[in-house]
This record gives structure tokens, sequence and C-alpha cells, in this order.
């Protein structure tokens, strides 16, 4: 397949579903990565979090403490941005790899409207081939919906507490899957849609504990 092919996504309502329950703690996302492995090799820090079972599969040499998160430690990755567990072509702990790992899916940007980040080019590349496919107007509003919350996050950080908003790029995506109801059936003002966000991610959290 040539690269600049399209790459069938699935069924938006279906994916969108998926991933807020992959958020939430369940199964991970089932991505057809195919011979991709840029998640890998694009320089991402992964959080492992206490009680996962891929701490005992990673050696603590390539763990350090996450500023800010009791509990949760950070691996990050080489001089060429690699992931430390990364050998032979792809990921050498697969059956432990950390929650972080399971339930990423470069499709996330696609469905929000967005780029994978400066430097993630591997990745963006594959982002800009994914296609969805809407069944209905309610599947195009539910994007359009994600679209909006993801562009509302960038473009108004100092509507939020603390004057700021996670700056990865990906952060920016899961909150705008978390919290894209908030857009859904109207077009809020600027401070109520940012007190709709944060009330929508934090009920989100909450029910996923």
């Amino acid at each position: 397949m040539p690269d600049s092919a399209t790459l069938p996504a699935g069924n938006f309502s279906e994916w969108l579903r998926a991933m807020r329950a992959a958020l939430s703690g369940g199964p991970g996302m089932d991505v057809a990565c195919g011979d991709c492995v840029g998640c890998c090799t694009s320089s991402y820090s992964i959080k492992v979090r206490a009680g996962e079972a891929a701490r005992d599969h990673i050696p603590p040499r390539h763990l350090v403490p996450s500023p800010g998160e009791h509990g949760t430690q950070l691996m990050g990755f080489d001089a060429a941005g690699h992931c430390p567990m990364f050998a032979g072509g792809g990921c050498s702990i697969y059956r432990h790899r950390p929650d972080t790992c399971r339930t990423y899916d470069c499709r996330i940007f696609t469905a929000a409207g967005m780029q994978a980040g400066v430097g993630k080019t591997t990745i963006n590349e594959r982002v800009a081939r994914w296609r969805f496919e809407f069944a209905s107007e309610e599947q195009r509003r539910e994007q359009r919906a994600v679209q909006a919350a993801a562009s509302f996050l960038r473009q108004h950080p100092v509507r939020f507490p603390g004057g700021h908003v996670p700056s990865r790029a990906s952060d920016i995506a899961v909150l705008a899957v978390k919290s894209y109801a908030v857009f859904l059936d109207v077009v809020p003002g600027d401070t109520e849609a940012a007190a709709g966000i944060v009330a929508a991610c934090r009920d989100f959290d909450q029910r996923s504990r």
C-alpha cells in the first residue's frame, strides 16, 4: 500500500465508544497498525502507574518518578526517540506493555482534527491517512463536537483553572473525547464551555475509578 493511500478507521461512533471505554479502564484499543511503529519511535514518555504489571518487566533504570503524580513513573526514550522496550522492530514486552500503550490510538488525532505534535512525523502521516465511516448525521455531529472541544482547549487555555491546559497533543485529544458532549447540542459561550469541559472530564474520571 502506498504511503498516500487512505486507511479505514472504522465507524466513528463505534470507535468513540470504544475509546471512551478504554480510557475508563476497559480493554485496550484494537488498532490496525500494520508495520507502523510510530508510537514506539516518536519520543514519547510513557506513564506507568502504580500496580501495573508492566513495572515487573521494565528495568528500573528506565523509570523515573512522574512530577506531581504520586506512585506514577515515566519511561523515557533514547537519543533516537525510541522507547527502551522497542527491539527487533517491535515491543519487547508487548503482552505486559503499560496501560498507556494499550489505550494509545493515533486515530484520536484524526477524530479531534489535529496532529500528534511537532516531531511526530510518522504518526502525523498516519493520522492524515485515517478515514472514519459515518452511518448517520448524528455520527458526524459527534465528530464535530470532539473537534470543537479540542479546538477550544487549544485556543482558550486561560479560561481553565490555573490558566493552562495540558500541552501534549495526546492529552488534549483525550480531554476532547472525554468532554465532547459539551459541544454536541449547542455552541456554548467561552465561560460555559470551559466550565463544561472541566465538569465533564471530572465526572468521566470519577466514574472510571
